[in-house]
């Protein structure tokens, strides 16, 4: 009789160890099916950290173009994504949302789990592009979470092959299509290719009485495949040496190139038209030293004054220029004598001259002329005798339109943004390896339209591009 109560508080034991277990082990299960052993939520300045980052080095047009983002310790059905507007030429096409588990940076933890987000968008035109933060819910809770800004490239697999031309002389560089040469000139160029990953013939036509040289070909004219590794960099060809020996128009020796393209298609290369007007040079500058109808062209130039004084006006003073800008900028033009010490500058510097600075003083008192009239015209038209005044109101409301328009047109020439151009070539895209034939001289004045990661977007009449924020001193 007295071991029953043994046998009975041993049962006992045993039942509730095994009802631990149990609990032990659905608390487990528990906290592996929510994702978080401590079942805590991650917090508002853990999520606000995160940003969606691009999925690859390179986007290009007319593909999916995927960003992503890994939120720890959130199971996917806790959150949710809402795409904001768009930037034009930009669409989006989905989003998705997935479990992962992963090795965990603690050593406490062993595994670390959450929720893996996907956004694919579409872009249909190349450039740099912001797209607006996106919405995300984490446990009930509000985020708006960056995305990686992006350079988007043409889509190698359908774009063609491009030739990009430059010239040993800046002059050059700057004329556009339309160059001037003289008889006996050498014109130099460097020709450069991209989106090709082989060129297989390479060849060219001289014009005549002329004289046409590869100085030097670079691998790429070899025969052999870069790869296709898609690279935006413009790969160097060859280089050359033309020579006009008789006046008229010509056109830069058309080369031809048979390429390979990233989408592997075999396609004949368009060479870019190059109209070149060709004049006499003057005997005197030059001291011949073979004989024959083509002498001159391997004759050696007399030292010319002329040439000299243009190289002296290369070396423009860019700090003296923008002191004298921004002078005139911060002055009444009828009271200051800045705009012509700023246009006797540039005559001494031989540079072209640039419009007239919007005056901020004059700007202001505008406004303020404007706003007096306004008020003068409301005393007017409240007035009981107002109709007495008739003439005089018609002309104060005359005179505050004319005003108003003036302050409206003044106001968006103060808020545009101009810079002086240290001169030298610009980019088509914000990128330093890319090649590009179009340059701006130095000392001249260019309207800033974008900025972007340490890159400017200037313009300078029809040539425009992306030049390094440090190569332009801001007119302020």
């Amino acid at each position: 009789m007295e071991k029953q109560p043994k046998r009975f508080c041993r049962k006992r034991f045993i039942g509730l160890l095994i009802l631990c277990i149990d609990i032990l082990t659905s608390a487990q299960i528990f906290c592996q099916t929510t994702g978080s052993s401590s079942g805590k939520k991650p917090s508002w300045q853990y999520v606000q950290s995160l940003h969606f980052k691009k999925s690859k080095e390179y986007f290009f047009t007319d593909e999916e173009s995927i960003f992503s983002v890994d939120i720890e310790g959130v199971e996917p059905e806790d959150v949710n994504v809402f795409v904001n507007d768009v930037p034009k030429n930009v669409s989006f096409v989905s989003s998705k949302k997935e479990l992962f588990v992963g090795p965990s940076d603690n050593p406490l933890d062993d595994m670390r789990r959450g929720t893996h987000l996907e956004i694919v968008f579409q872009f249909t035109e190349p450039g740099v592009f912001h797209i607006s933060p996106i919405d995300v819910r984490v446990s009930g809770m509000y985020n708006r979470l960056n995305l990686d800004t992006v350079l988007v490239y043409e889509n190698p697999n359908t774009v063609q092959p491009q030739i990009y031309l430059e010239f040993e002389d800046p002059a050059f560089n700057a004329a556009g299509k339309n160059l001037s040469a003289n008889v006996g000139d050498h014109v130099v160029f460097m020709m450069y290719i991209r989106y090709a990953v082989q060129i297989l013939n390479f060849s060219w036509e001289i014009p005549e009485n002329s004289l046409f040289d590869d100085v030097k070909r670079f691998p790429i004219t070899e025969g052999n495949s870069r790869g296709t590794q898609f690279s935006p960099a413009a790969i160097p060809v060859a280089k050359f040496d033309w020579q006009p020996l008789s006046e008229g128009n010509f056109t830069l020796p058309a080369i031809h190139i048979t390429a390979i393209t990233y989408g592997n298609k075999k396609v004949d290369v368009k060479f870019p038209e190059y109209k070149v007007s060709v004049s006499k040079k003057k005997e005197s500058q030059y001291a011949p030293e073979q004989d024959g109808v083509f002498g001159y062209a391997f004759s050696t130039p007399f030292a010319d004054p002329a040439t000299t004084d243009s190289k002296q006006k290369a070396n423009v003073d860019l700090t003296r220029l923008l002191d004298l800008h921004q002078k005139e900028r911060h002055s009444f033009h009828f009271l200051s004598s800045a705009y012509k010490e700023r246009r006797a500058a540039e005559d001494e510097y031989g540079i072209s001259h640039a419009e007239i600075e919007i005056s901020v003083p004059g700007f202001i008192t505008v406004c303020i002329a404007t706003a007096l009239l306004i008020v003068l015209t409301t005393i007017l038209l409240l007035s009981r005798k107002f109709r007495e005044h008739k003439k005089l109101l018609v002309f104060c409301v005359t005179l505050t339109i004319a005003l108003a328009v003036t302050s409206i047109c003044m106001w968006i020439k103060v808020n545009k943004s101009y810079g002086l151009f240290k001169g030298g070539s610009i980019n088509p895209i914000p990128e330093i390896n890319v090649h590009s034939s179009a340059s701006i001289p130095r000392g001249n004045v260019v309207q800033i339209e974008k900025r972007t990661n340490g890159w400017l977007y200037i313009r300078y009449h029809e040539t425009y591009g992306w030049v390094m924020e440090s190569e332009v001193l801001p007119i302020k």
